[in-house]
């Protein structure tokens, strides 16, 4: 009699480096199909570390950029006609954080001082009244001066600040030695007022269509969060660029 062959040897796993058997979902394939399995898992394994360091280095980058927007520089889009002419409606304008100090970010306190807002400056500030958009005014006044509005004048420590008509139509307000354009006067009286320490009084150019100090009483000082400086564009609201407002400085 013959003798029975003996039974071939069981075909090795492909997985074995990758610690036991080939799981319960892989049943049924063949060695050629668990190979290509084996290698994208060792792949993926492979690329992990390389996946990890991105996200960890888009995190730090993502921290850093709001430490930076939140202590050095930021840009807002102005929605309102308050500033109009100097800042019209959707006219994006960067912010200088460092022009009144250094601050720990996300709070109102100051590390290196650098002064306050002077007359004329155009700012940042938080809404004095507990809303979420901050404001963008100009300071016409700071502590220990009087403030005074009559037939459309602004007055400052009994001094008028001239307005003054150019040929075109356009108006320029002298305000604390140097000029801006102007948009319309209000001819309501106001005042006079002496503004507090620590605070300051602060208006909109356009001044017929501005909430400001004249309704919310003079500012802390402490709700400054920067100086504008420029405009970097204007976008309205179908899209369009005015390359009129392109990088345009503000006085």
């Amino acid at each position: 009699m013959r003798e029975p062959a003996p039974p071939e040897p069981a075909e090795a796993s492909p997985l074995p480096a990758l610690g036991g058997p080939a799981p319960r979902a892989c049943a049924g394939l063949r060695p050629r199909a668990l190979g290509v399995l084996s290698g994208v898992r060792q792949r993926a394994c492979e690329a992990l570390p390389a996946l990890r360091r991105f996200a960890v280095r888009g995190v730090a980058l993502a921290v850093l950029l709001t430490l930076a927007r939140a202590t050095l520089a930021d840009e807002y889009v102005v929605p309102t006609g308050s500033m109009w002419p100097t800042i019209t409606p959707g006219d994006r304008i960067l912010v200088d954080k460092l022009a009144y100090g250094l601050r720990v970010p996300f709070t109102d306190v100051y590390l290196i001082r650098r002064g306050g807002p002077r007359p004329g400056d155009v700012i940042v500030l938080a809404d004095p009244r507990g809303g979420s958009i901050p404001l963008v005014k100009r300071v016409v006044a700071v502590a220990g001066q009087t403030v005074e509005a009559r037939r459309g004048l602004l007055y400052v420590d009994g001094a008028a600040q001239r307005l003054e008509e150019l040929d075109d139509g356009r108006l320029i307000e002298h305000l604390a030695g140097a000029t801006h354009a102007s948009g319309h006067p209000d001819p309501d009286a106001f005042g006079p007022v002496v503004i507090p320490s620590g605070h300051m009084f602060v208006m909109g150019d356009n001044r017929a269509a501005s909430l400001d100090s004249r309704a919310m009483g003079a500012v802390p000082s402490s709700l400054v969060r920067g100086r504008v400086v420029r405009v970097l564009y204007n976008e309205d609201a179908g899209g369009d660029f005015d390359r009129s407002r392109l990088l345009l400085a503000i006085d």
